[in-house]
């Protein structure tokens, strides 16, 4: 895969997304899961 520089606005919005998509999900996917064991236990 070539590499392709990109502008720094681009890259900081990517930077926003998958950092925040990082932190927040996993939270999101750990309640859900304690949820669904609460329901069965």
């Amino acid at each position: 895969m070539a590499y392709k520089p990109i502008g720094a606005s681009a890259l900081l919005r990517n930077l926003v997304i998958y950092g925040l998509g990082g932190v927040v999900v996993p939270f999101i996917g750990i309640k859900l899961i304690d949820m669904i064991v609460a329901l069965f236990f």
